[in-house]
């Protein structure tokens, strides 16, 4: 054997010895043992403490005295629809319609009955006579009796300006408050908020937000009934008035 191959043999068997003399696994070692390897995994939600918020208790709603209301936008459920030769009523363009064609009341009520009420609407006269001499109106404890004829209490305004309160007994009316002229109504075609309280023995008429009337009811008057909006024409060459009611708002007192 040659000296070149001698070398070679030397070289190879040293580099087996250096690699004998290393651990296996080429990590750092510890008293003679391999160093353990970790890995620190992040926590999991789970091992989070989580903090429950309370959910905070309000307060309950107060309750509402409002019994029923209706905008008449679409075809009303409690107010009635009826046309005969005194005139007609029905909800049509938003509004509850109610005409008159004789020189009598006429009327179109609530399916409902109350006792005591509170009664809140807008009226507008659209058809009436030239000289604005019309009525129109609410009536709170209506009753039918069996020959037709009505008990009850109307608290009214007029388009000239006048307001008044009269009980109602077998369909003949008796003031309790006659016609009086107040400037808190609006004349003519011009709306009005009319606001009537038929509270025991209590009977209110506000228009506009102004108090205009008071009244007491009548010993055996009606003591409970439906409500019902009203309108007349007091001139008998010009019969026909035609009332337009809405946003009307029914309530306990």
């Amino acid at each position: 054997m040659n000296k070149r191959n001698r070398l070679t043999i030397s070289i190879i068997a040293a580099i087996v010895l250096l690699a004998c003399a290393c651990p296996a696994t080429g990590l750092p070692t510890l008293n003679g043992q391999p160093t353990p390897f970790t890995i620190d995994f992040p926590t999991t939600q789970a091992d989070i403490p989580t903090q429950v918020s309370e959910v905070p208790t309000l307060p309950p709603l107060p309750p509402s005295n409002e019994l029923f209301s209706d905008n008449f936008e679409a075809p009303s459920n409690e107010m009635e629809t009826f046309s005969d030769e005194s005139g007609s009523a029905e909800t049509s363009g938003g509004v509850y319609v109610l005409r008159s064609t004789g020189d009598v009341w006429n009327w179109g009520r609530s399916e409902s009955e109350f006792a005591n009420v509170v009664i809140e609407a807008d009226v507008t006269m659209t058809t009436g006579p030239a000289n604005n001499n019309a009525g129109m109106g609410v009536i709170c404890r209506m009753q039918t009796r069996e020959d037709t004829s009505i008990d009850g209490y109307l608290l009214a305004i007029s388009a000239d300006g006048y307001y008044s309160i009269r009980s109602i007994a077998a369909g003949s009316m008796s003031p309790l408050v006659d016609w009086t002229f107040s400037d808190a109504i609006n004349q003519g075609g011009g709306t009005n908020t009319i606001r009537a309280t038929c509270n025991n023995n209590d009977l209110i008429l506000e228009v506009n937000g102004q108090q205009v009337a008071t009244a007491s009811a009548v010993a055996g008057g009606s003591p409970t009934g439906s409500i019902a909006f009203a309108a007349v024409s007091f001139e008998t060459a010009e019969p026909v008035a035609e009332m337009h009611f809405d946003n009307l708002v029914v309530s306990n007192p």
